[in-house]
């Protein structure tokens, strides 16, 4: 598959505000989005949000330098 990145990360990290299954699914994506906006504030760039059918899912983020990371 095509990517617009020149190099791979060297690591890919998944913050997981929510912690693991079984969730509450509308508190989920609070806790999501208000770590996203915790690290907006910090200098990263939200790239994209992912759906799993109707679900939110996650949204893919970058840091400072590029590297991409998941917050879901």
């Amino acid at each position: 598959m095509p990517e617009g990145k020149t190099a791979k990360n060297r690591m890919h990290i998944d913050i997981r505000p929510a912690g693991e299954p079984p969730w509450d699914l509308a508190h989920r994506e609070r806790l999501i989005r208000a770590k996203v906006a915790e690290l907006l504030a910090a200098g990263a760039t939200a790239v994209r949000e992912e759906c799993y059918g109707e679900q939110f899912g996650h949204v893919v983020m970058l840091d400072p330098e590029g590297n991409e990371f998941c917050v879901g």
